[in-house]
């Protein structure tokens, strides 16, 4: 006889983004004490991405782009590892060691997750770029004939904006399916792609809310504070505020991890 199909568990949206919000004020102490660090370099690297100047253009803005990315990308790793570690681990006290599995995780998941960024940009562009062609397929024009007598493309049913939002939420599908191989490096375990699809099934649109609306909510919540003619200082506070979401972001999906991956030891509290 085979193996028994693994059990197929649903994902509790409603307690997930419930707790995504809840733990980290109910254990605020801890969370400041283990993340202010990353935090930090976090807002630093994304103030230097929006002041970075916008009048240099060409090569040289591609090369100033990489060097401010590249920092952001690492200090968002470290970030996003500290939560899940805060989240996952038995034993949180033990989530700060700079040492060499420290450099080793945070690089792993930084490069799993760039490359997690990299399919979602082509799954958007793909779907996008599908979805046109239909409406305005492609076609051979000989070179003799009269450019007037060329048909016109035809006129999208809805606004462009649409047909983009479309294919980012069904990207998002996709992303949401392999999301689950981040919190598993931040544990240390590997970064398995057909077991996070495998923990993922039948979860595909739930962790959609998670790894896709949740963050768009939330950026849209900071975006409204925004004002024409905001000072310098206001301007900041936003960034830090943003920046603060991320934290939220990132515990939803070390609980939805932990709701859909075999029996782990629950989380615990981390020290006062």
């Amino acid at each position: 006889m085979g193996e028994p199909a693994p059990e197929i568990r649903k994902l509790p949206l409603r307690r997930v983004i419930w707790g995504a919000f809840t733990l980290p004020w109910e254990h605020r102490g801890a969370v400041f004490r283990a993340t202010a660090a990353p935090l930090l370099a976090l807002i630093a690297c994304t103030l230097v991405w929006e002041l970075s100047p916008y009048y240099v253009s060409g090569i040289s803005r591609v090369i100033l782009s990489l060097i401010i990315y590249l920092p952001t990308l690492i200090a968002m790793s470290w970030l996003a590892v500290t939560v899940h570690r805060l989240v996952l681990l038995e034993s949180p006290e033990a989530v700060m060691h700079f040492d060499f599995a420290f450099t080793r995780r945070v690089s792993i998941f930084a490069a799993v997750f760039f490359g997690i960024w990299v399919l979602f940009s082509g799954l958007t562009l793909l779907i996008a770029s599908g979805v046109l062609n239909i409406f305005n397929p492609p076609r051979y024009v000989e070179t003799s004939v009269d450019p007037e007598q060329i048909p016109k493309p035809m006129d999208l049913p809805v606004p462009f904006e649409w047909i983009a939002g479309l294919a980012k939420l069904l990207a998002y599908w996709f992303v949401a399916r392999v999301s689950l191989m981040l919190p598993a490096i931040a544990i240390d375990r590997k970064p398995d792609l057909s077991a996070a699809w495998r923990a993922s099934r039948r979860n595909g649109w739930r962790l959609a809310i998670v790894v896709g609306l949740l963050p768009w909510c939330l950026q849209i919540l900071v975006d409204l504070l925004y004002r024409d003619g905001a000072s310098t200082i206001e301007f900041a506070l936003l960034v830090v505020l943003g920046t603060l979401t991320i934290v939220f972001e990132v515990v939803a999906l070390s609980l939805s991890y932990w709701e859909l991956t075999p029996p782990e030891p629950p989380p615990t509290d981390p020290p006062a």
